[in-house]
């Protein structure tokens, strides 16, 4: 039997995983539209749906308690099922309720559909990195794992591009309601290629499903190498992976969740500590940087963040325009570009340093941003201190979720992605929720706490092994 990570580097990383490739990055370009993206929405719909500082927590809180609640229900299907069939299916719903959440009139129903297209898209969320891994050799996974979140930076210069253009227009319907449309576009073309993408090979041997396995690796050799290469040729003849599950091995939803908590508990927590920690700052506080940089936009004087938020209502929408301008979108337009260098330079630096010392570079880098916003009074500074705070965790994120994937078998990778993902969407909401409600009250409060969260999550990550031994998850 041959391993079948040897058997992608002898395929290569070909044609059939560039087009994996694309129809990921697109999907991801769709959630991060539909996630981060979001902030841009709900600055040009501020007006029209009375959203104030409260109402926008409890909307961001509300999708992304949606995306906890069914993060595990999605890892469980995605190991039964399979990861594409759930990507193409779930994407599919989230994509149609994000398409009627744009024709609601009033918040109250905007904010239920919001909610239910945060259910269906945390399935992609649990999955989509994991889909596009179990196509990669385990050598190339963290390099290409970080290409693929090159999306996000493309996203981010997206989504604001198109709004620098539609927000300023007085349309009918609003002009918000057409960028949210546009919004769905890399979505839908995510998932037309991925109806004619297979199944993940290394899903079928985890379901002990040996003949579906080869017919996928068979295309895969067919696409990569020519019609003439046959796995036959390459002495392949039948496949198994390490760590596979045993056909006599117990197994079940709650038995395998039990195992992960209680027998590999120390390196489990120890994720839970850094997922929460990290995607909470790194992901909830993009939409509240906008947020006040849009409430800051009248003032003309200098001063701190937290001066000018002093005497802005929580409750209030703030000075805000109905209609933004183009140069109101220049600061989510140039956060874009700084997300998409980032990661480009992440993929060079990870030729050198290790994933975890990455993690911890970054860390320090958010750590001196936090500070620098209690200083800060020129508006160009205090931009570039939420940057060195947001993106270096956006970045760390997706670092600690290729370690994740190399850490675990297969058959037990939907199971822990949903409860990584579970864990960071409620520091997303815990994030955006306090932020909501501190921020025009304790400013200074507000960003100083979360030094004291970035310090213990650097030492979590400081403190993980070395080495991950492959062998770890095995009952």
């Amino acid at each position: 039997m041959s391993d079948i990570d040897e058997v992608f580097t002898k395929l290569g990383f070909g044609k059939m995983q560039f087009i994996i490739l694309l129809s990921c990055f697109n999907l991801q370009i769709w959630m991060t539209n539909e996630q981060l993206g979001f902030g841009v929405i709900i600055a040009g719909a501020s007006c029209e749906m009375r959203i104030h500082d409260r109402r926008l927590a409890w909307l961001m809180a509300a999708s992304f308690a949606a995306q906890m609640v069914s993060c595990f229900l999605w890892g469980e299907l995605a190991d039964v099922y399979g990861r594409r069939k759930i990507i193409m299916i779930t994407s599919t719903v989230a994509n149609i309720v994000s398409i009627l959440s744009a024709c609601v009139p009033e918040f109250w129903g905007f904010l239920f559909l919001r909610s239910v297209g945060g259910f269906f898209i945390a399935a992609s969320v649990v999955s989509l990195m994991t889909y596009l891994s179990e196509f990669t050799k385990i050598s190339l996974r963290p390099r290409v794992l970080t290409i693929m979140s090159f999306s996000l930076g493309v996203s981010m210069i997206y989504v604001p591009c198109l709004a620098g253009v539609l927000l300023p227009l007085r349309t009918e319907p609003s002009s918000w309601r057409i960028l949210l449309l546009c919004n769905q576009v890399p979505g839908i073309i995510g998932i037309i290629i991925l109806v004619f993408l297979p199944e993940s090979p290394k899903y079928y041997l985890s379901i002990n499903n040996q003949e579906k396995a080869m017919q996928v690796m068979e295309k895969i050799c067919r696409m990569n190498k020519g019609k003439k290469v046959t796995l036959n040729s390459l002495g392949v003849e039948s496949l198994t992976q390490p760590r596979l599950r045993q056909p006599t091995e117990k197994h079940g939803s709650c038995y395998e969740t039990k195992v992960l908590l209680l027998n590999h508990a120390k390196i489990m927590w120890f994720f839970f500590i850094i997922f929460f920690s990290l995607s909470g700052l790194g992901f909830a506080l993009p939409i509240w940087m906008l947020r006040v940089r849009v409430l800051t936009a009248t003032f003309t004087d200098w001063d701190t963040m937290c001066s000018h938020l002093d005497g802005i209502k929580a409750d209030s929408p703030g000075r805000t325009e109905c209609h933004l301008t183009y140069e109101q979108m220049t600061d989510p337009m140039i956060h874009g570009c700084v997300v998409l260098a980032l990661f480009v330079v992440t993929s060079v630096i990870l030729t050198w340093l290790s994933r975890r010392w990455v993690i911890i570079g970054y860390i320090c880098i958010s750590i001196i941003g936090c500070v620098a916003l209690n200083f800060m009074e020129h508006p160009n500074l205090i931009l570039i201190s939420f940057f060195a705070i947001i993106d270096p965790l956006i970045c760390s994120v997706r670092l600690a979720g290729s370690m994740l994937i190399d850490l675990v078998p297969t058959h037990l990778r939907g199971k822990v992605f949903a409860l990584i993902s579970m864990t960071g969407r409620a520091g997303i909401l815990i994030t955006s929720v306090y932020v909501g409600y501190t921020l025009s009250y304790i400013c200074y409060v507000t960003f100083n706490i979360f030094i004291l969260v970035l310090i213990v999550t650097g030492c979590h990550v400081y403190w993980l092994p070395s080495e991950f031994q492959r062998t770890s998850f095995t009952n």
